[in-house]
């Protein structure tokens, strides 16, 4: 049974409204020409959502009820298992034909699980993990990777990714869109550390201006997406704001990575480092932050400038 909007067309659910999630279901709302239902349990996201013109469900029941559609972006694979699995979530409140579609970044072994739950009670199940930033999600350019157990699944659900995201590939079986995510993020993690004791180094060194640096850097082999992005916008003019991806969030999906990694034997030392440096980041009190203030551990961890020689 569809339920539809005054349209006519299928309701889509989104829940979570955080940073990355509003700016989804918010070209959602204004791109797909949807009624779009929304959950969240922060009053001030959902304040903002009913501006546009959404409307808002007060409980995971009264949304999957309405909608055939359901979209999650949660912080962790702790919130996706209790609002799938937990006490009135989606799976028990689900029907027949439903589709379930997580953004959020979780783990391999949840995403397998959640598929095959789901799918015993006739609801289909995508891990659909997004990349790229906050400006991405606003200006619907995101990257997905997508894992999903039936090719039809996801050729019904592609049109709707197309409204937040360019880049949106199909990756494999269930967990295969989360594990794509998670070395994506590790990636680009280990880079942000390499660029983060470059520029330390260079601007100890004294010889080169920081711009200049990372300009010269941008015209060679070191060029990419991390040094773009989180070198010119953040490492550069040492800005490392709250509210956007905090080192918190980083050290969770590094983690959950590094586990995945464990579980198959591999050792992974650039990894452990990155890692570390990280939780040093959070000790340090810079959880919140943005990842890339992982530049203040290096600085933290070196010699004090009085305890090294002047360079001649």
């Amino acid at each position: 049974m569809e339920h539809t909007s005054p349209m006519g067309t299928p309701s889509i659910g989104f829940v979570g409204i955080g940073v990355m999630g509003q700016a989804m279901a918010t070209n959602l709302v204004q791109r797909s020409g949807r009624s779009v239902v929304v959950h969240d349990l922060d009053p001030d996201r959902i304040e903002a959502m009913r501006k546009i013109g959404v409307e808002v469900a007060p409980t995971l029941a009264d949304l999957s009820a309405k909608c055939d559609v359901v979209f999650l972006s949660l912080p962790n694979a702790r919130a996706v298992e209790s609002v799938v699995l937990g006490a009135g979530g989606l799976a028990d409140t689900g029907h027949n034909g439903q589709t379930v579609v997580d953004l959020s970044t979780s783990t391999v072994a949840l995403a397998r699980e959640l598929s095959a739950q789901l799918r015993e009670r006739g609801i289909s199940f995508l891990d659909a993990p997004v990349s790229r930033t906050h400006s991405a999600a606003v200006a619907g350019t995101l990257a997905i990777t997508v894992g999903a157990a039936d090719r039809g699944d996801f050729d019904r659900i592609e049109p709707l990714l197309r409204f937040m995201a360019t880049d949106i590939t199909l990756c494999g079986r269930p967990g295969a869109g989360t594990l794509v995510k998670l070395l994506n993020n590790l990636i680009v993690f280990e880079t942000v550390v390499a660029l983060s004791e470059a520029i330390t180094v260079a601007r100890r060194s004294g010889l080169i201006d920081d711009k200049l640096f990372f300009d010269a850097l941008s015209r060679g082999s070191a060029s990419s997406f991390a040094l773009t992005n989180h070198g010119m916008k953040s490492l550069l003019p040492d800005t490392h704001p709250v509210g956007l991806f905090s080192s918190e969030y980083m050290l969770k999906d590094i983690g959950y990575a590094l586990g995945f990694a464990r579980d198959l034997g591999i050792s992974t030392e650039l990894g452990d480092t990155a890692e570390k440096m990280l939780g040093q980041a959070v000790e340090y009190g810079y959880g919140d932050q943005y990842h890339t203030v992982v530049v203040r551990v290096v600085e933290k961890n070196s010699l004090p400038r009085e305890e090294i020689s002047t360079l001649t």
